[in-house]
């Protein structure tokens, strides 16, 4: 076979390595609004884990050509910040957004169609990048809607943070001002918790104090980055099954 020439350069090889991606794991964490899915992410981020917060990496591309163009197209100038100190170009009004697609289902999907490619194409390219360096024991993907999206399909763990509904009310009172009422219209866009919780590898609880989860988190990171582990859907012989439910403490 010929080699490519530099003006036409053949596709990058994947790092070798027993994972989807190459050398190191993929780990996604998700869980019900105010379970504490993003302490759990960043503890594991604390542990040496290159964190992608899908939420952080949503609202940046959202500023950016061409996504903030075709999503301007779609939703108009009232979805801009008011006019003020923002030199030659005003910022996308998140909360204005958020207010019209938060009651209108075909307006989230639509503003889903055109984030969510650019953002996989993110968690790609930060992945393999990681993968080439070799700097860090995993890579850890903080994405509420892995499963709606797709995401899982990167991933090699995916850890569930799960929490007793009137906690996690009380939370989103207390930080957000939320309702039960909020909390139930924002849990209908999502996919059902207890289907989540089923298909996730792992499932971490958060009901009671920090000190606690930090402790369960720890564990399970340990297990998480062993290299005696197996990919999710691999059928590699002598390496350790994946378990379902806390890790041991």
């Amino acid at each position: 076979m010929p080699r490519s020439s530099p003006e036409t350069p053949g596709p990058r090889r994947r790092p070798a390595g027993p994972w989807r991606n190459g050398p190191i794991p993929v780990v996604g964490v998700i869980g019900g609004i105010g379970a504490g899915k993003s302490l759990v992410a960043s503890e594991f981020a604390s542990r040496g884990g290159f964190l992608l917060d899908a939420d952080q990496i949503g609202h940046t591309l959202l500023e950016q050509s061409p996504c903030r163009d075709r999503v301007l197209e779609r939703f108009g100038e009232e979805i801009l910040a008011p006019f003020g100190d923002f030199g030659v170009r005003r910022p996308i009004d998140r909360r204005a957004l958020g207010s019209i697609v938060f009651s209108r289902p075909e307006a989230l999907r639509d503003l889903e169609s055109i984030l969510h490619p650019a953002m996989r194409k993110t968690f790609e390219r930060a992945i393999a990048r990681e993968s080439r360096r070799g700097r860090v024991p995993a890579v850890v993907l903080d994405a509420a809607i892995l499963y709606e999206a797709g995401w899982d399909t990167l991933c090699d763990f995916v850890v569930f943070v799960d929490a007793e509904p009137e906690i996690r009310l009380a939370r989103l009172e207390a930080s957000r001002g939320w309702t039960l009422e909020v909390l139930t219209a924002r849990e209908k866009l999502q996919g059902p918790l207890e289907e989540k919780r089923r298909q996730a590898d792992h499932v971490l609880t958060n009901n009671n104090d920090l000190a606690e989860l930090k402790t369960s988190a720890d564990a399970l990171w340990t297990q998480l980055i062993n290299p005696r582990r197996r990919p999710r859907g691999s059928g590699q012989s002598g390496a350790a099954p994946t378990v379902r439910g806390r890790p041991p403490s």
